[in-house]
């Protein structure tokens, strides 16, 4: 159904490529209305005889639906959109199937609310000139909005709408010197401004190759081009910055931090935190578990979430009896929710390193939660990375994993978690997390886990 009216059956069956807005006779005069801003859409306006044409680009996504821009422009104007635009044209990131280094071209008719792939030949036809296109990593909002037929491409600093840097670089002006958050901010938008140049400089070379052939990207112009690198990659920082940075930035509470965080969440999901997989524990399953949500404290309901609180509030569903807690042990932030029914439990977050010196005194396993206890008594979640799980009780990678984290563990308590690519576990550790029951609680000292080791 189109945003006005429905087509009949009827209609539907005689629908022909004749019949789609677009891709009629282009008929009379043609002019340039400029371009307009509406919700996260800069589009383009072209009047014409048969009524007006806009060509859309996303300001944060670069394959934006056209039913999702029509949608914008319809709150915009309501029933007065069918006298503004009779038709939209979409530009995609994503390229068509025969022209496969041109950007799709996605078209959808006001009147009939039929969407269509279509070319930019067809457009050009229509406009009397070549069409502008902007990558995703060019679509600077002033440059799109000066655009003008015939102009020259605009020459603007590469970054993807995706994920903007201008948070990374406004985080680190603010810091003082040597700072490591700083030092992280700015590696990272410089990285990511080197990647988004050498991305779009490889398309844009592939669109011109197109265009020599007199293939459909003759049939548009570039709005802009990346400007010039001045600055050499630079050398990967270290860790030991990386994280201190990170550990910096997930205990601040204001917006800019939390940007920041939603930038490297995209990113590399969170690689470098110190914080890692998300745990979810009953309280009342056993008395590790009990052991553990007793020492958990309030926050105080009169701040604004840290980055990590808000990370782990925007990934759970929303419930008026939730309670963030905070753990003084770990400094990671826990969520008890469903307060005072059958399905209460907290989640909270794992460390990706132990930060103790303590030796592994026993492992226990219950529900879904692999727990270490050190010497000093201490009780921690095994450390864990997202999507690279520890389990037990069957034959599959979970089990192989935690066998290898525990491996690692009896010689270095700091160890990381596994990844890909760690050496195979000890067949006796192994075969042990293999048996053991899912069911219930089970507690194997740093003794048996030796014994198991050594075979």
């Amino acid at each position: 159904m189109g945003l006005f009216g429905r087509r009949s059956t009827q209609d539907d069956e005689r629908s022909t490529t004749g019949r789609r807005w677009l891709e009629q006779h282009p008929g009379g005069e043609v002019r340039f209305d400029g371009a307009e801003f509406v919700d996260r859409y800069a589009v383009l306006r072209w009047a014409t005889d048969r009524g007006d044409v806009g060509l859309a680009h996303s300001l944060i996504d670069g394959n934006a639906t056209a039913s999702q821009v029509a949608d914008a422009l319809h709150d915009q104007y309501g029933e007065r959109l069918a006298h503004r635009y009779a038709c939209l044209a979409v530009a995609q990131e994503g390229t068509q199937v025969v022209d496969h280094e041109v950007p799709k071209l996605i078209a959808y008719d006001i009147e009939t609310g039929e969407t269509y792939e279509t070319r930019w030949s067809r457009l050009a036809t229509l406009l009397g000139h070549p069409a502008p296109y902007w990558f995703p990593a060019l679509r600077d909002r002033d440059a799109i909005a000066a655009w003008r037929p015939g102009a020259p491409p605009a020459v603007v600093p590469a970054c993807h709408v995706i994920n903007p840097t201008a948070a990374l670089t406004a985080f680190a002006a603010d810091e003082p010197d040597g700072s490591p958050a700083a030092a992280l901010c700015l590696h990272l938008a410089r990285e990511a401004r080197h990647r988004d140049h050498e991305t779009t400089t490889s398309n844009i070379a592939d669109l011109r190759e197109n265009q020599a052939k007199g293939g459909d990207g003759a049939h548009l112009t570039l709005g802009a081009v990346p400007a010039d690198l001045l600055r050499p990659r630079e050398e990967t920082l270290p860790e030991a910055v990386r994280r201190a940075g990170w550990l910096a930035i997930t205990e601040r509470r204001d917006a800019l931090a939390h940007r920041v965080a939603r930038f490297i969440q995209r990113w590399d999901g969170g690689h470098d935190w110190h914080t890692g997989a998300q745990v979810s524990v009953k309280p009342d399953s056993c008395a590790t578990a009990r052991e553990w949500a007793e020492r958990l404290v309030p926050t105080d309901p009169g701040q604004p979430p840290t980055v990590l609180e808000k990370e782990l509030l925007d990934n759970t569903r929303e419930g008026r009896t939730n309670i963030l807690l905070h753990d003084p042990v770990t400094g990671a932030p826990a969520l008890r929710r469903a307060v005072g029914t059958r399905n209460e439990d907290i989640i909270t977050l794992a460390l990706q390193r132990l930060p103790t010196t303590s030796p592994l005194a026993a492992l226990t396993v219950s529900g879904e939660t692999s727990w270490i206890r050190t010497k000093d008594n201490t009780l921690w979640f095994a450390p864990e990375r997202t999507g690279w799980g520890v389990s037990w009780g069957y034959s599959g990678t979970g089990c192989h994993n935690l066998a290898q984290l525990l491996d690692a563990l009896l010689e270095d308590i700091s160890t990381p978690p596994v990844t890909p690519g760690a050496p195979q576990p000890p067949r006796g550790l192994f075969d042990l997390l293999r048996t053991t029951p899912q069911d219930g609680s089970t507690t194997y000292t740093r003794a048996q886990l030796l014994a198991a080791r050594a075979g």
